[in-house]
Protein backbone atom coordinates (compact mmCIF):
# COMPACT_ATOMS: atom_id res chain seq x y z
CA UNK A 1 0.00 0.00 0.00
CA UNK A 2 2.98 2.21 0.81
CA UNK A 3 4.55 1.54 -2.35
CA UNK A 4 1.05 2.10 -4.63
CA UNK A 5 0.55 5.38 -2.50
CA UNK A 6 3.80 6.90 -3.66
CA UNK A 7 3.29 6.19 -7.31
CA UNK A 8 -0.33 7.39 -7.21
CA UNK A 9 0.91 11.21 -6.46
CA UNK A 10 3.84 13.25 -4.56
CA UNK A 11 3.84 12.99 -0.64
CA UNK A 12 2.58 15.59 1.41
CA UNK A 13 5.52 17.20 2.07
CA UNK A 14 6.34 17.19 -1.68
CA UNK A 15 2.72 18.92 -2.54
CA UNK A 16 3.33 21.58 -0.24
CA UNK A 17 6.65 22.74 -1.49
CA UNK A 18 5.36 22.76 -5.13
CA UNK A 19 2.34 24.65 -3.95
CA UNK A 20 4.93 27.28 -1.99
CA UNK A 21 7.25 27.34 -5.32
CA UNK A 22 3.89 28.25 -7.64
CA UNK A 23 2.99 30.67 -4.95
CA UNK A 24 6.52 32.23 -4.99
CA UNK A 25 6.37 32.53 -8.61
CA UNK A 26 2.77 33.81 -8.99
CA UNK A 27 3.63 36.39 -6.46
CA UNK A 28 6.77 37.56 -7.80
CA UNK A 29 4.82 37.79 -11.29
CA UNK A 30 1.79 39.60 -9.98
CA UNK A 31 3.96 42.13 -8.20
CA UNK A 32 5.72 42.52 -11.44
CA UNK A 33 3.03 43.18 -13.41
CA UNK A 34 1.24 45.70 -10.57
CA UNK A 35 4.41 47.64 -10.55
CA UNK A 36 4.09 48.16 -14.24
CA UNK A 37 0.17 48.71 -15.05
CA UNK A 38 -1.44 52.11 -13.86
CA UNK A 39 -3.27 52.96 -10.91
CA UNK A 40 -4.92 51.69 -9.49
CA UNK A 41 -2.64 48.66 -7.92
CA UNK A 42 -5.42 47.37 -5.54
CA UNK A 43 -8.73 46.18 -5.72
CA UNK A 44 -10.90 46.05 -2.58
CA UNK A 45 -14.75 45.38 -1.86
CA UNK A 46 -15.76 47.52 0.94
CA UNK A 47 -18.72 47.20 2.95
CA UNK A 48 -19.72 49.61 6.38
CA UNK A 49 -22.03 49.33 9.06
CA UNK A 50 -23.31 52.30 10.79
CA UNK A 51 -23.19 51.72 14.88
CA UNK A 52 -25.80 53.85 16.23
CA UNK A 53 -26.07 53.97 20.46
CA UNK A 54 -28.71 53.60 22.92
CA UNK A 55 -29.78 57.36 22.53
CA UNK A 56 -30.15 57.47 18.42
CA UNK A 57 -27.17 59.27 17.69
CA UNK A 58 -24.25 57.79 15.08
CA UNK A 59 -21.50 56.61 17.49
CA UNK A 60 -19.14 54.25 14.87
CA UNK A 61 -18.89 52.75 11.53
CA UNK A 62 -17.65 49.46 10.92
CA UNK A 63 -15.69 49.10 7.74
CA UNK A 64 -14.66 45.09 5.83
CA UNK A 65 -12.80 45.17 2.99
CA UNK A 66 -12.34 41.99 0.88
CA UNK A 67 -8.91 42.62 -1.31
CA UNK A 68 -8.72 41.05 -4.85
CA UNK A 69 -6.98 37.86 -5.67
CA UNK A 70 -3.82 39.33 -6.42
CA UNK A 71 -3.20 41.33 -3.74
CA UNK A 72 -4.44 38.80 -1.11
CA UNK A 73 -2.20 36.48 -2.37
CA UNK A 74 0.83 38.93 -1.74
CA UNK A 75 -0.68 39.95 1.60
CA UNK A 76 -0.65 35.78 2.26
CA UNK A 77 3.12 35.72 0.94
CA UNK A 78 4.38 38.74 2.69
CA UNK A 79 2.84 38.29 6.04
CA UNK A 80 3.67 34.50 6.04
CA UNK A 81 -0.04 33.73 6.59
CA UNK A 82 0.31 30.34 5.33
CA UNK A 83 2.59 28.14 7.43
CA UNK A 84 1.87 24.84 6.02
CA UNK A 85 2.31 25.69 2.17
CA UNK A 86 -1.07 24.70 1.25
CA UNK A 87 -2.23 27.83 -0.04
CA UNK A 88 -4.75 28.62 2.98
CA UNK A 89 -3.87 31.16 6.03
CA UNK A 90 -4.05 29.29 9.13
CA UNK A 91 -6.63 31.02 11.50
CA UNK A 92 -3.98 31.42 14.57
CA UNK A 93 -2.50 33.79 11.96
CA UNK A 94 -5.10 35.58 10.65
CA UNK A 95 -5.94 36.48 14.12
CA UNK A 96 -2.52 38.01 14.66
CA UNK A 97 -2.41 39.37 11.68
CA UNK A 98 -6.09 41.50 12.25
CA UNK A 99 -5.08 45.11 12.58
CA UNK A 100 -1.85 44.82 10.46
CA UNK A 101 -3.31 46.40 7.09
CA UNK A 102 -4.64 49.84 9.18
CA UNK A 103 -1.22 50.02 11.51
CA UNK A 104 -1.64 53.81 9.94
CA UNK A 105 -0.15 57.15 11.90
CA UNK A 106 -2.66 59.03 14.36
CA UNK A 107 -4.87 60.99 12.51
CA UNK A 108 -4.91 59.40 9.62
CA UNK A 109 -8.34 59.01 8.32
CA UNK A 110 -8.44 55.37 6.80
CA UNK A 111 -9.93 56.08 3.54
CA UNK A 112 -13.19 56.99 5.15
CA UNK A 113 -15.00 60.24 4.39
CA UNK A 114 -18.02 61.15 6.47
CA UNK A 115 -19.32 64.71 6.30
CA UNK A 116 -21.99 65.84 8.73
CA UNK A 117 -23.28 69.87 8.75
CA UNK A 118 -20.84 70.55 5.86
CA UNK A 119 -17.78 69.21 7.90
CA UNK A 120 -15.57 66.10 8.03
CA UNK A 121 -16.43 64.25 11.21
CA UNK A 122 -13.34 63.33 13.09
CA UNK A 123 -12.80 59.25 13.83
CA UNK A 124 -10.85 57.39 16.61
CA UNK A 125 -8.22 55.06 15.67
CA UNK A 126 -9.28 51.68 14.51
CA UNK A 127 -10.34 48.61 17.40
CA UNK A 128 -12.03 45.29 17.36
CA UNK A 129 -9.80 43.98 14.74
CA UNK A 130 -11.02 40.91 12.57
CA UNK A 131 -9.16 38.86 9.61
CA UNK A 132 -10.25 36.21 7.64
CA UNK A 133 -10.17 33.88 4.32
CA UNK A 134 -13.08 33.11 2.06
CA UNK A 135 -12.97 32.69 -1.72
CA UNK A 136 -9.80 32.89 -2.32
CA UNK A 137 -9.67 36.57 -0.94
CA UNK A 138 -8.14 38.24 2.81
CA UNK A 139 -10.88 39.80 4.14
CA UNK A 140 -10.33 42.28 7.45
CA UNK A 141 -12.45 44.81 9.47
CA UNK A 142 -12.57 47.18 11.68
CA UNK A 143 -14.01 49.39 13.94
CA UNK A 144 -13.90 53.70 13.96
CA UNK A 145 -15.24 55.13 17.20
CA UNK A 146 -16.57 58.75 17.32
CA UNK A 147 -15.39 60.59 20.38
CA UNK A 148 -18.42 62.80 20.11
CA UNK A 149 -21.51 61.06 18.84
CA UNK A 150 -23.59 62.91 16.38
CA UNK A 151 -27.33 63.27 15.87
CA UNK A 152 -28.27 62.26 12.17
CA UNK A 153 -31.44 64.03 10.83
CA UNK A 154 -33.08 64.68 7.27
CA UNK A 155 -32.03 68.10 7.92
CA UNK A 156 -28.63 67.47 9.14
CA UNK A 157 -27.65 63.86 7.14
CA UNK A 158 -24.57 62.41 6.73
CA UNK A 159 -22.68 61.88 3.53
CA UNK A 160 -20.18 58.79 3.32
CA UNK A 161 -17.35 57.71 0.73
CA UNK A 162 -15.13 54.69 1.07
CA UNK A 163 -11.84 55.59 -1.17
CA UNK A 164 -8.06 56.34 -1.25
CA UNK A 165 -7.56 60.19 -2.16
CA UNK A 166 -4.40 59.18 -4.29
CA UNK A 167 -6.61 56.35 -6.05
CA UNK A 168 -3.72 53.61 -5.58
CA UNK A 169 -6.16 51.53 -3.88
CA UNK A 170 -10.10 51.38 -5.96
CA UNK A 171 -12.77 51.11 -3.54
CA UNK A 172 -15.83 49.56 -5.09
CA UNK A 173 -19.03 49.08 -2.76
CA UNK A 174 -21.49 46.79 -3.97
CA UNK A 175 -23.68 47.41 -1.08
CA UNK A 176 -25.01 49.97 0.58
CA UNK A 177 -24.01 50.52 3.97
CA UNK A 178 -26.15 48.87 6.69
CA UNK A 179 -27.80 50.55 9.83
CA UNK A 180 -27.19 49.15 13.27
CA UNK A 181 -28.09 49.82 16.65
CA UNK A 182 -31.78 52.11 17.90
CA UNK A 183 -31.97 54.21 14.51
CA UNK A 184 -35.00 54.40 11.77
CA UNK A 185 -32.07 55.69 8.49
CA UNK A 186 -32.71 55.66 4.78
CA UNK A 187 -29.18 55.35 2.93
CA UNK A 188 -29.30 56.47 -0.85
CA UNK A 189 -26.34 55.95 -2.95
CA UNK A 190 -24.87 58.69 -5.03
CA UNK A 191 -23.08 57.74 -8.12
CA UNK A 192 -19.96 59.60 -9.15
CA UNK A 193 -20.16 61.77 -12.36
CA UNK A 194 -17.24 60.62 -14.46
CA UNK A 195 -18.06 62.59 -17.46
CA UNK A 196 -15.63 64.72 -18.77
CA UNK A 197 -12.58 62.75 -16.86
CA UNK A 198 -11.01 61.59 -20.27
CA UNK A 199 -8.01 63.31 -19.23
CA UNK A 200 -7.63 62.75 -16.23
CA UNK A 201 -8.18 58.78 -16.51
CA UNK A 202 -5.60 59.29 -19.56
CA UNK A 203 -2.97 60.36 -16.58
CA UNK A 204 -3.28 57.82 -14.52
CA UNK A 205 -2.75 55.15 -17.54
CA UNK A 206 0.86 56.53 -17.16
CA UNK A 207 1.55 56.45 -13.23
CA UNK A 208 3.24 53.13 -12.12
CA UNK A 209 4.32 52.79 -8.40
CA UNK A 210 7.18 54.23 -8.62
CA UNK A 211 5.97 58.08 -9.91
CA UNK A 212 2.88 57.90 -9.05
CA UNK A 213 3.81 59.12 -4.98
CA UNK A 214 5.46 62.12 -6.93
CA UNK A 215 2.56 63.06 -9.41
CA UNK A 216 -0.23 62.79 -7.12
CA UNK A 217 1.78 65.39 -5.42
CA UNK A 218 0.66 68.11 -7.84
CA UNK A 219 -2.89 66.16 -9.18
CA UNK A 220 -5.86 66.77 -7.13
CA UNK A 221 -7.80 64.81 -5.63
CA UNK A 222 -8.14 61.84 -7.59
CA UNK A 223 -10.17 58.86 -5.73
CA UNK A 224 -13.11 61.14 -4.96
CA UNK A 225 -14.01 61.37 -8.75
CA UNK A 226 -14.36 57.94 -9.21
CA UNK A 227 -16.08 57.23 -5.45
CA UNK A 228 -19.96 56.22 -4.85
CA UNK A 229 -21.48 58.83 -2.23
CA UNK A 230 -23.98 57.84 0.61
CA UNK A 231 -26.35 59.78 2.03
CA UNK A 232 -27.80 58.85 5.53
CA UNK A 233 -31.04 60.33 6.97
CA UNK A 234 -32.56 59.62 10.01
CA UNK A 235 -36.24 60.26 11.29
CA UNK A 236 -38.14 59.75 14.41
CA UNK A 237 -36.70 59.14 17.41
Amino acid sequence: MICRQSRMGPKPSRTRSVARALTLAVVTLLAGLQTATAHPHVFIDADAALVFNKTGQWAAIRVTWTYDEFYSLMMIEDAQLDANGDGIPEPERLNAFAGKDVDWAAGFPGHILVEHKGAPVVLGPPLEHRAAYENDRIKTSHLRPLEYPVKVTAADPLFLRLYDPEYFVAYDTPRKPTIQGDAECKVARRPPDTSGQQDLLAQLQQLDMETSSIAFMHMPDVGITFADGFLVTCGGR
